[in-house]
């Protein structure tokens, strides 16, 4: 029995040496919507992910490459379904499938620059806090709702992606800037099913650029030196393997521009024949910043870490023009518990004056702004079990007059399948 246990541990030991590396983890989020909002129910949502990275340079230490292939397995329900809102109580909610969702090479130059080709998930490095982007349940901490919202198929990101060219250069030690174009509309908007990869004509492009600062500490410098991969918190890596944006630092600052070449149609101009009038593509802006306000004395790994962000789209032709989110995050609050995370959140949605009068010429009524206020509390069991109990107050879900705000309760599993 001892000869069965260790010799799969010695192939994957074998295997990362070479620069093969295999991961698995298993995320579920069971979430129920106990007050307000549209139904009294529990829904389970689940997401399956398959990573595997070669590093190039391990097997020709000449070429400096890595090969990334990422799959998912989403199952389960939808808990915003219950909750009515609009900017999503579960950043893992997806129709069930099996697909590719990233599918890349990345190769460096020179230390300085680095281009990316493939299946890409544009928020594994543009519009990214991660403090934030890797502990909270709400979609609006991972990518604000202006700009998840856009385009025709929303954004290249989560579940579906498109084939893109990112580009980054290091400008100096602290000061990166990266620009992405990909096809305008990821995925089939007919089919959310399995992997469709369809480049047309009037899909149009999706650009963005976004220029980052970095501020490291000396702590910092030795962690991104030191760290492995698998010995970083789990959901800051699993979907940012080999990459070129930094996963360690003291502070970040960010400006983002994106924009489509895509048709669209406005919200509250018709034609002659009562149909939409369409643009030529749309637009928006987004800043951010996150900071590591406050040590402890005895570790300085533990602490306080501010994050706020704000972001504006054309409002002509997206519902959401502007977005608003902010809070904190403590690790190691509680003693003697130094990896746990607790967190406090808050997201606004804001819709757009022509969103609001293309209701009301249709005889409809909508609030201004759905805000949601998430509390959240990281328990780090060992290296294969996270626990982590949240709390959801939506306050004006999906922007309904009448609406009941809803209390969502529920926890997020997570089980890391490697070892």
């Amino acid at each position: 029995m001892e000869k069965i246990i260790e010799k799969p541990k010695a192939v994957r030991k074998s295997l990362k040496d070479e620069g093969i590396l295999f991961e698995a983890t298993n995320t579920m989020d069971i979430l129920s919507n106990v007050s307000g909002g549209i139904h009294r129910k529990t829904a389970l949502a689940g997401d399956l992910d398959l990573l595997l990275t070669v590093d190039i340079k391990k097997l020709m230490p000449n070429w400096r490459g890595t090969v990334f292939l990422y799959g998912l397995g989403l199952y389960g329900g939808d808990p915003s379904k219950n909750v009515g809102d609009i900017q999503g109580v579960s950043n893992i909610a997806a129709p069930d499938t099996w697909k590719l969702f990233e599918a890349w090479y990345q190769h460096n130059l020179f230390e300085r620059f680095s281009f990316l080709a493939g299946l890409y998930d544009i928020t594994s490095e543009f519009d990214v806090i991660v403090s934030a982007s890797t502990l909270f349940l709400n979609s609006s901490f991972g990518t604000g709702a202006e700009l998840g919202a856009g385009g025709r198929n929303n954004l290249s990101t989560f579940p579906a992606t498109s084939l893109g060219i990112r580009t980054q250069a290091i400008l100096t030690d602290s000061l990166m800037v990266r620009a992405v174009v990909a096809d305008g509309v990821p995925g089939d908007p007919n089919d959310a099913r399995g992997t469709h990869v369809r480049l047309r004509k009037d899909d149009g492009l999706f650009g963005s650029m976004e220029l980052a600062y970095y501020k490291y500490s000396t702590a910092d410098l030795t962690q991104t030196k030191e760290k492995t991969v698998e010995e970083l918190p789990r959901r800051l890596t699993f979907r940012r393997i080999g990459r070129s944006a930094p996963l360690v630092y003291e502070a970040k600052v960010a400006l983002g521009f994106w924009g489509y070449t895509t048709s669209v149609d406005q919200l509250n101009k018709v034609n002659s024949s009562g149909k939409p009038v369409t643009q030529d593509g749309t637009f928006g802006i987004y800043g951010l910043a996150e900071y590591d306000v406050f040590h402890e004395k005895d570790d300085n790994d533990q602490g306080l870490t501010l994050f706020g962000r704000a972001g504006m789209a054309d409002l002509n032709v997206n519902r959401i023009a502007q977005y608003y989110g902010g809070g904190f995050i403590y690790k190691g609050l509680i003693p003697e518990r130094t990896i746990d995370r607790t967190a406090i959140g808050l997201a606004a949605a804001v819709n757009s004056h022509e969103y609001k009068q293309s209701q009301r010429r249709a005889g409809r009524t909508v609030e201004s702004t759905e805000i949601t206020l998430e509390l959240t509390h990281s328990i780090f069991v060992n290296q294969n079990l996270v626990i982590q109990p949240d709390f959801q107050y939506v306050i004006n879900p999906g922007t309904v007059p009448g609406r009941n705000n809803a209390l969502v309760l529920g926890m997020r599993l997570e089980v890391n399948l490697n070892n």
